[in-house]
């Protein structure tokens, strides 16, 4: 007999669960920036500037939050099961938020950010989108 322990692979599971979290908030931000695109509020008061801040958040176009959204909650799902595909699809997915996100950060120059705090979540999906591409990067050769 031998006393050898199989080894299992290890999940980057606090990158999955993040994922799977900004995932679904892109796409509910998605869903109600096609609703006010089509004139549907929600009970919300679309004049309101916070409001019109949630609907340009994550881009011009809630068809494209919605996808990105969809394929962050399959890719962070995938993940848990080490696949590879989602390891590929994650990088695309935190790469183009990464992107997104930190053209909305542009903006902010020599505004007061940090006082809205819808911008928080701006930023959280930044450093989830870069730190989450690199450590897909670093940690590639446990989804081969």
């Amino acid at each position: 007999m031998s006393d050898q322990k199989v080894k299992t692979k290890d999940s980057n599971e606090l990158l999955n669960i993040l994922m799977i979290i900004i995932g679904a908030i892109f796409v509910l931000a998605g869903i109600v920036n096609l609703l006010a695109y089509f004139g549907i509020s929600l009970g919300l008061d679309l004049s309101n500037p916070a409001i019109q801040e949630v609907l340009t958040i994550l881009g011009p176009s809630g068809f494209v939050s919605i996808i990105l959204g969809f394929w962050c909650l399959v890719s962070g799902i995938g993940m848990f099961r080490e696949q590879e595909y989602a390891m590929g699809m994650g990088l695309v997915v935190l790469s183009i938020m990464a992107v997104q996100t930190l053209l909305v950060m542009i903006g902010w120059v020599g505004t007061n950010w940090w006082t809205n705090w819808l911008n928080y979540i701006i930023l959280a999906a930044f450093i989830i989108g870069a730190l989450g591409f690199f450590w897909l990067l670093f940690t590639y050769k446990r989804y081969h």
